[in-house]
């Protein structure tokens, strides 16, 4: 795997942060997009680190209905972004028609949520080192308590890129709460232990030492990327320069403890991982060309999904299914490379035609008000499931399984979302 470094910087930065100051920081980075394709609102969800701590925290979130739901129970995809990325990831504002996730999904008949992760974004910027993947999947499960228990919805889906990924795997294993979890960007490496915080760690640095930065009230210990290494780490040569430049102009931090913390989560083996108590249906995306996964050398082949199923295999033992599929010509970033369309359709197809894991019986809310809208009957949900199978996409393997084993919202009635403006 590239990258592969020793971890005495983590250690000795984070004694830093432990001996420094903190004051509070006016996020600028996060910025709402428009879409065509829904009705939306910008949220703030009041949240807390921990359980029996304060909702003393702030997400800032945007939640979209579909102008036209698809068949059956409404559902909602919570999408959660990467390191050094805001929500922006799933609804990109360079050709949003090929790289909006969140247009895809609306157009798609789902509802979505795209939120600032802590620390990032229009979100609080607590201290940092109070971040970690425990932090994040405790906040992403309250968002998922609030979707159900104020949104009414039966179905909710998860979907992460890289870090987010890891945080979608902790929460959906926690909690086992979520109907679908969609991981993108993210494999398993067996005994990496902490050197996966290393391999992160050398793509960053304190973002106060960035002049993007500059004069910003960060402490130490939210970090971004190094200038000009996203490039190389993120994308494939078929990557739009437009798109990498933009990337480039508008990157967002992530706290060091959430890098360290990785070697407690992401990194424990198979039998120990928290994945192995997901009980949802599971898809796992990735790049072809990924540079941290699948490059310089290859731990397994990222062209070969057979190769792939079997190394991750292990790590979703508990999984209702587990489907696994490569993107060729695409980097890390999946969902920014030209072959988004092809990735989203290949997501969308998934979600269709894989059974939800819990069986809710609660109508959603509608954001237009009066309640829910009834849902057609399961038997016109099953006609377009199989008309989705039908569409053939991708060299998908999957493995088949037997069995099953309090946030406070303030709608702001201003955002709607309109047709994107070409940037």
């Amino acid at each position: 795997m590239k990258y592969m470094r020793t971890v005495l910087a983590a250690s000795s930065l984070l004694g830093l942060l432990l001996t420094i100051g903190w004051t509070p920081f006016p996020a600028a980075h996060a910025f709402a997009a428009d879409s065509s394709y829904g009705n939306c609102r910008n949220v703030q969800l009041k949240v807390a680190l921990a359980a029996k701590q304060s909702t003393s925290q702030t997400i800032a979130a945007t939640y979209c209905e579909p102008n036209a739901w698809s068949a059956g129970p409404h559902e909602v995809d919570v999408m959660t972004p990467g390191a050094t990325y805001d929500s922006s990831y799933w609804n990109w504002p360079v050709d949003p028609a090929l790289y909006s996730y969140v247009d895809r999904t609306l157009g798609a008949g789902r509802a979505t949520l795209d939120y600032d992760r802590i620390g990032t974004g229009a979100s609080s910027h607590p201290r940092s080192t109070g971040i970690a993947i425990d932090n994040e999947a405790y906040i992403l499960h309250q968002i998922v308590s609030w979707l159900r228990s104020s949104l009414g919805y039966s179905q909710v889906n998860l979907i992460g890129h890289s870090l987010g990924s890891v945080i979608s795997i902790q929460e959906a294993g926690l909690y086992q709460d979520v109907d679908r979890v969609i991981v993108t960007g993210l494999l398993h490496i067996p005994d990496v232990g902490a050197g996966f915080a290393a391999t992160l760690l050398s793509l960053v640095y304190p973002a106060v030492f960035d002049s993007q930065y500059f004069g910003e009230r960060l402490d130490l210990g939210y970090l971004t990327t190094i200038p000009g290494d996203r490039r190389l780490d993120f994308y494939s040569a078929a990557a739009d320069p437009a798109v990498i430049a933009y990337d480039e102009a508008h990157k967002d931090v992530v706290p060091l403890t959430d890098l360290t913390s990785l070697a407690t989560t992401w990194a424990l083996p198979a039998g120990l991982n928290v994945s192995d108590r997901i009980t949802a249906p599971v898809l796992v995306v990735i790049g072809q060309q990924d540079a941290i996964f699948c490059t310089a050398p290859p731990l397994v082949d990222c062209a070969q999904p057979a190769e792939l199923l079997a190394a991750e295999s292990p790590y979703y033992a508990a999984s209702a299914s587990l489907t696994v599929d490569a993107v060729s010509d695409t980097g890390h970033d999946i969902a920014l490379h030209p072959s988004a369309d092809r990735s989203f359709a290949l997501i969308n197809q998934w979600i269709t035609t894989h059974e939800d894991a819990l069986d809710g019986q609660l109508a959603p809310h509608s954001l237009a008000g009066g309640g829910g809208l009834p849902a057609p009957p399961a038997a016109q949900r099953g006609d377009d499931r199989q008309a989705a199978a039908g569409l053939g996409l991708g060299a998908a393997v999957s493995r088949p399984r037997h069995g099953l084993a309090g946030a406070v919202v303030y709608l702001d009635p201003d955002c709607h979302r309109q047709p994107h403006d070409q940037e």
